[in-house]
Parts: structure tokens; C-alpha cells; sequence
């Protein structure tokens, strides 16, 4: 009853904030500034090689998670296909605390999340390139009919697959959640590693590209702990995070 419960919370959250007439929201800076933000395409490496081993490691993974379409691990999969508003992404998370947080009861968490978001956006810009500018193809692309999970973003194959944004963002939602909430870090980790993990169930990417898109996350973070407005936020969601689950236990 509790996942059909978080299942219809989240399709709630979904269509409210997917309505038509909705104003447009303007984009929303992060905490890095342009000349602040690091410069992975300086160090992360590049996508495999076609010919390379690891490309034939990712190209074998693909093949061997298409057998999980259609299971529970799928479905899992096909739920954790979002990378926003906040607080539908939170909820693939703060399950495992035994809570819900929004922007009602964690109104700090949902707007450095918010920003988080937009710093990892621009982070990977200048690698992950649409396939007509060279990026690289995703796998449901390089090898179509085979089963995957329903796309949400038709024009998700145009979209370059090098690094994971997806994997990116779990490794933020898990990472930070685990800071806020020590307790609950081992499962909150894992649950982020699973959330990136889902893009290759899905179809959606190769493991190169998630183990990418979490190394590029983890950079991020290190760099916006040296920043005093995310401190000074992370200081108020803690306290946030900690009414929540003070008030899940009266």
C-alpha cells in the first residue's frame, strides 16, 4: 500500500506541474558562477572507443538487462525516469527515511536541489553533445527493437548518451540526502548508485556513461562545499530534513 501510495504521489506531482497554462518557470541559476564552474571536458574521459574493450563491456551489459524489462527491477527503472520537478525526484529517495519532503515541509532542500540541478546541467554541457554534434549514441539507438523502457522524451535517441545527466542527479539526491541524514546513509547511497543504474535497464544508457555522469556529480560537490550560500542552505535543510523525521516518529 505505502509504494502504490508514493506511486500515486508522484503521478500527481507530475501532472501538476505538466499542466497547460502553467506559467513558465525561468531557469534557475546555481551556485557556481560561469567562471566558477569546473571544466570536466579538461579531465573526464572520453566516451569508449567503438573499438575498444570498453565498449564491448557496455555494449555486452545492454544485452544482458534487456531480460529485466518486464520485472519488478524494470519497473523500478521506469519509475526512476525523472529528473524533475524536485520533489518528484525526492520521492524515489525519502522513502527510505520514512518521509515525504517538498516544498512545504524542506522548502531550503527543494530549492539548493533546484540548484544543484542547474550547476550539473552546465557541468556536463560542453560533453554531452546531441548525436548530430557527435555524441555518442545510446544504446536502444545503436540497437533498436530490443526492449526498453517506455520513453517519456521522444526525442531522447537525438540526445547524446556521454555522460549520464540521470546518473548524475542520483548521485546528488543520494549523496546530499545522506549528509542531511547520516542515519540513513548507506541505504540512501545505494539508492542513488540504483537510480543511475536504472539507465541501463532501461536501455537508455551504458554503464560507461553512468560511472561518468557520478564522477562528474561527485566534482560538483566537492566544489560547492567550498561555496557559503550552499553551506549556509545545507546548514537550513539539515534542520529541515530533521523536523520531518522528528515529526514521522509522533
Amino acid at each position: 500500500m505505502k509504494r502504490i501510495a508514493r506511486t500515486c504521489t508522484l503521478v500527481a506531482l507530475l501532472l501538476a506541474f505538466s499542466a497547460p497554462g502553467r506559467p513558465a518557470t525561468p531557469p534557475q541559476p546555481g551556485y557556481l558562477s560561469p567562471g566558477e564552474t569546473l571544466h570536466i571536458e579538461a579531465w573526464l574521459p572520453p566516451a569508449p572507443a567503438p573499438d575498444s574493450l570498453s565498449q564491448a563491456a557496455d555494449i555486452e551489459a545492454f544485452f544482458a538487462t534487456r531480460t529485466l524489462i518486464g520485472t519488478p527491477r524494470g519497473e523500478e527503472a521506469h519509475a526512476d525516469d525523472v529528473v524533475g520537478p524536485a520533489e518528484a525526484v525526492a520521492l524515489r529517495f525519502t522513502y527510505l527515511m520514512g518521509v515525504t519532503l517538498d516544498r512545504k515541509n524542506a522548502p531550503t532542500l527543494m530549492h539548493m536541489m533546484d540548484r544543484l540541478r542547474a550547476d550539473e546541467q552546465a557541468l556536463m554541457a560542453p560533453v554531452k553533445k546531441d548525436v548530430t554534434k557527435g555524441g555518442r549514441h545510446r544504446p536502444f539507438v545503436e540497437y533498436p527493437g530490443r526492449p526498453t523502457c517506455p520513453l517519456e522524451f521522444a526525442a531522447l535517441g537525438e540526445t547524446g548518451s556521454y555522460p549520464s545527466g540521470h546518473s548524475g542527479l542520483g548521485w546528488l539526491w543520494g549523496a546530499t540526502l545522506a549528509e542531511l541524514a547520516p542515519q540513513y546513509a548507506d541505504a540512501l547511497l545505494a539508492r542513488g548508485i540504483a537510480f543511475g543504474e536504472s539507465r541501463v535497464v532501461c536501455g537508455f544508457h551504458y554503464p560507461s556513461d553512468i560511472m561518468a555522469g557520478r564522477l562528474a556529480t561527485a566534482a560538483l560537490l566537492q566544489r560547492v562545499h567550498g561555496d557559503p550560500q550552499f553551506l549556509k542552505d545545507l546548514v537550513q535543510a539539515r534542520k529541515e530534513v530533521a523536523a520531518a523525521l522528528a515529526a514521522a516518529r509522533k
